[in-house]
């Protein structure tokens, strides 16, 4: 069996998405948006571009808190404190872990244990589109996957197999990677409740 890498499909993915607020987007809004993009894009982040807590929306009720190990916290990718265990233990490159609290909407009821925010901070450009099956090429030139993508039918080239081991894609909407030794090792540890990993060939380009 030939090498692999690992495709996030948590990115875009509409049941990882919880009704948070965060203390960064009350005090400017604008730079709050700026920051999700500069994830999406895998750059790094600056120390104050991180949240120091997120919250549950005013309209949120108790039963929206069952959070898995990777979730959407309005802006920012939050990961449990399993997740980030692991995540320790690998390359992340220009990536970062800050703790962050997770509240309830009450702004003082902590939700489950220890909680980190997570920086992509890497890029790379390893997509090989003419060996993939179900992307379409979108806006800006970009492909995105299909709704039914699937092990295997994405098709990157050795090039992700250098460097750190979580990054995004610079051809790619809504997609995070992973290496195959990352991937395997969230598995695991049972921290990969969130991450949806489907296997990405790695094919000679």
């Amino acid at each position: 069996m030939g090498a692999i890498v690992w495709i996030s499909r948590a990115v875009g993915h509409g049941s990882n998405l919880r009704p948070f607020r965060n203390d960064l987007g009350e005090r400017d809004h604008d730079r709050l948006v700026e920051t999700q993009r500069a994830i999406e894009r895998g750059e790094p982040l600056a120390p104050d571009d991180f949240p120091r807590e997120i919250f549950g929306a005013p309209e949120a009720g108790e039963q929206d808190y069952d959070l898995p190990d990777l979730f959407f916290g309005y802006g920012y990718w939050i990961v449990s404190s399993a997740a980030a265990e692991v995540l320790r233990q690998f390359d992340l490159g220009r990536g970062e872990l800050r703790p962050v609290r997770v509240l309830k909407n009450d702004r003082r009821t902590p939700v489950g244990g220890d909680w980190f925010t997570l920086s992509f901070g890497n890029r790379k450009r390893a997509l090989v589109p003419e060996q993939s099956r179900n992307i379409r090429q979108r806006a800006q030139g970009l492909y995105k996957a299909s709704a039914i993508l699937r092990d295997n039918d994405l098709a990157v080239s050795r090039a992700a197999l250098q460097g750190p081991d979580l990054w995004v894609d610079d051809q790619m909407w809504d997609a995070l990677f992973l290496s195959e030794a990352l991937g395997k090792a969230l598995t695991h540890a049972n921290a990969d409740r969130g991450f949806m990993l489907i296997k990405t060939r790695v094919v000679e380009a």
